[in-house]
């Protein structure tokens, strides 16, 4: 009797779901759940249709009322649990951070320029943790500011080093990012780790090392992509280097899952490389410098929503202008249907989120204005 592979043990799902009845194919591999996914969605009994997003209104920095107000930029934004929202900006004389309500009325706004107490000079990060307090984080300085919810300053944090705060754990525990880098580096680093709530027990979750351009003989443009994130219970890494799967590990850093897709490869087409070498003038040894890779990596962005559905960013387009599609995989990692956002940034993709039954998408206009756009998010029937 042949024995079954050790580090290969094929198992199904089933789900009895009635008509457009499927299964959910795995694989668990040393040990690791992984979740297989094909091009199309599964159809599966307990979960919701397509989605459909509609939109209820945008905070619009083109908006005569928010110009006047002080707000002509938005670098990022948060939404806390009762749905007020939260925009920071990323330079400013007056202040960074403005608060609206759920409706998009705005209720005040704070966080001087400077470099006094609750003050910062850089407006990078913003963010609403579960005790009701507010992060407002300069990227430049290794310290964060701590607010109320109302704009009362509270206290200082200081950092062991510049750290990117990229998510409060209930438990006080954070997720934060940082960089190597120096022009006399080969290579620059990018990590995530998890830490205590000192700031202490950093524990490394991944790294991504790519060229320092300016000691690199030749530069792939478009070769890797790294992306990570977090839901309440669970944090989200992928690297294209692994093609396209994304590893979900729990709150203590336990490699939990892994969630692999079937995907269309989208080409560099030469439109983009026309435009990128454009930026260099003629005769320039920069554009002797870079190359291209055949096809995009398989995501830019990824983010998740109260119910631990997982949206990753795609290069495909979609239906609109500036919109690209996005693949929504369930709590367990099924690929379950598919969106549309507009919040491709030139250079990189601006914040979206999905809390309260709401879709939040910081979007850039054709104009250049960006809008904080609300979108009610509707799951249609099987």
């Amino acid at each position: 009797m042949k024995k079954p592979t050790p580090l290969l043990l094929v198992l199904s799902l089933f789900l009895c779901c009635g008509r457009g009845q499927e299964r959910v194919r795995r694989i668990v591999t040393d040990g690791v759940d992984t979740v297989l996914n094909g091009i199309d969605p599964y159809v599966l009994k307990d979960e919701p249709g397509p989605l459909r997003l509609e939109k209820m209104f945008s905070i619009d920095t083109e908006d005569e009322n928010q110009l006047k107000a002080g707000l002509t930029d938005i670098e990022t934004f948060d939404v806390d649990a009762a749905g007020n929202i939260y925009l920071i900006q990323w330079n400013t004389k007056g202040n960074y951070i403005y608060k609206y309500d759920k409706d998009g009325k705005l209720l005040t706004s704070f966080c001087r320029n400077g470099q006094g107490p609750g003050e910062i000079e850089w407006g990078g990060t913003v963010m609403a943790d579960a005790s009701g307090e507010l992060i407002a984080k300069d990227p430049s300085q290794s310290k964060f500011l701590v607010y109320r919810d109302d704009g009362r300053f509270l206290r200082e944090t200081r950092l062991p080093r510049i750290l990117g705060i990229d998510r409060v754990f209930d438990d006080g525990s954070y997720l934060v990012s940082w960089q190597d880098n120096g022009n006399e580096l080969d290579n620059y680093v990018d990590h995530v780790a998890l830490c205590g709530s000192g700031f202490d027990n950093m524990k490394e979750l991944g790294r991504h090392e790519f060229p320092n351009t300016m000691m690199a003989k030749n530069i792939i443009v478009g070769q890797e992509s790294f992306i990570f994130g977090a839901s309440k219970d669970n944090i989200f890494i992928g690297n294209s280097s692994w093609g396209y799967e994304v590893r979900v590990l729990s709150r203590d850093g336990r490699l939990v899952r892994k969630i692999r897709k079937e995907y269309r490869p989208v080409p560099i087409d030469g439109e983009f490389r026309k435009a990128f070498l454009s930026r260099f003038p003629e005769g320039s040894p920069w554009k002797e410098k870079y190359r291209f890779a055949d096809n995009w990596p398989p995501f830019r962005y990824l983010f998740a929503d109260d119910e631990g559905r997982l949206y990753v960013m795609t290069r495909e387009a979609g239906p609109n202008a500036g919109e690209f599609q996005y693949d929504i995989f369930n709590a367990q990692g099924a690929f379950i249907g598919r969106m549309s956002l507009g919040n491709s940034g030139p250079s990189y993709p601006n914040a979206a989120r999905a809390r309260n039954g709401l879709m939040y998408s910081l979007n850039e206009k054709p104009n250049g204005y960006k809008e904080l756009a609300v979108y009610r998010m509707i799951w249609e029937e099987q």
